[in-house]
């Protein structure tokens, strides 16, 4: 294989839907990092116990797919910038020698054959494929026009009141998603710059920073201008909308290599679809 690939996987709940996400990407030549929430593992949620058990058995036998050190997240933490960053340097320190860091949700698909994303990936070369939306030019009522100060425990992320000064030590202009496609080189880069210990003290205090770390990175470093025209990515607002099989139309003609949100267990009709369109695995049917 000319090109293999690292996926980073985050997973909290949900292991049929890894499966069926395992069962599509899965090759013997890439690399696949998973990390599950802390308090999944503990199994603090009734619906969510076992589920590391059942990432082990998908995973047996694979031994190209790595499990990190579990650690607790949290919606509008640090905690979820933190364990991005460390996926990328344990990626960068794994012998597989991979071309594209791309980080999914156990609730991502891919949307194309992995053969035409594969050769779709290597014709980007250099590009970062970041979703940028500056934050002058977002609703009044967006999260980050607030500039919200946090804190974050290991079981929740707090708000506190007032607002955060701007950062003065680097630009802090855009958003987006936190779902990315990475060129090698832009993580060798990101893992020893400099603007990545400013970027990350700063955001370690600031609410949602896991739609804006990848985004400052860019920018503030000499990828700002090599950044794709689209983020490869279908998600649709208001949500992110739990994906159906009414969706599908849209899905085919998009140019995205994932969507999300999917979820077998609520519209298995749409998977199958998706899987038979890929040529892929077709996943395991939910348990009621």
């Amino acid at each position: 294989m000319t090109n293999p690939l690292a996926y980073f996987v985050m997973v909290h709940h949900k292991p049929y839907q890894f499966e069926w996400l395992m069962r599509a990407i899965w090759t013997p030549d890439d690399l696949f990092l998973v990390h599950v929430d802390l308090k999944s593992r503990l199994g603090l949620k009734k619906d969510r116990r076992g589920l590391m058990r059942e990432v082990r058995r998908i995973r047996a036998g694979r031994s190209n797919i790595v499990l990190m050190r579990s650690r607790a997240t949290n919606w509008g933490g640090w905690s979820l910038s933190k364990v991005l960053l460390d996926a990328v340097r344990q990626a960068l320190r794994h012998p597989v020698r991979w071309s594209h860091f791309i980080n999914l949700s156990g609730q991502c698909y891919p949307l194309k054959p992995l053969a035409v994303i594969r050769e779709e990936v290597a014709a980007a070369g250099n590009s970062v494929h970041v979703e940028l939306r500056p934050l002058d030019a977002l609703p009044p009522d967006d999260w980050h026009l607030r500039w919200s100060p946090m804190v974050e425990t290991p079981l929740r992320a707090f708000r506190l009141p007032g607002r955060r000064r701007p950062p003065q030590d680097f630009d802090l202009t855009h958003k987006g998603s936190q779902w990315v496609v990475l060129p090698r080189a832009f993580c060798e880069w990101v893992v020893d710059a400099p603007v990545t210990h400013r970027v990350s003290r700063y955001l370690r205090g600031l609410l949602l920073s896991d739609e804006l770390i990848m985004q400052a990175l860019v920018l503030n470093g000499p990828w700002k201008d090599r950044v794709a025209a689209f983020y490869r990515r279908a998600i649709y607002w208001p949500g992110p909308k739990l994906l159906d099989a009414g969706d599908l139309p849209r899905l085919r003609e998009s140019d995205a290599w994932f969507g999300r949100k999917v979820d077998a267990g609520a519209d298995p009709a749409l998977l199958q679809a998706l899987a038979e369109q890929g040529g892929f695995v077709l996943g395991p049917t939910p348990s009621p």
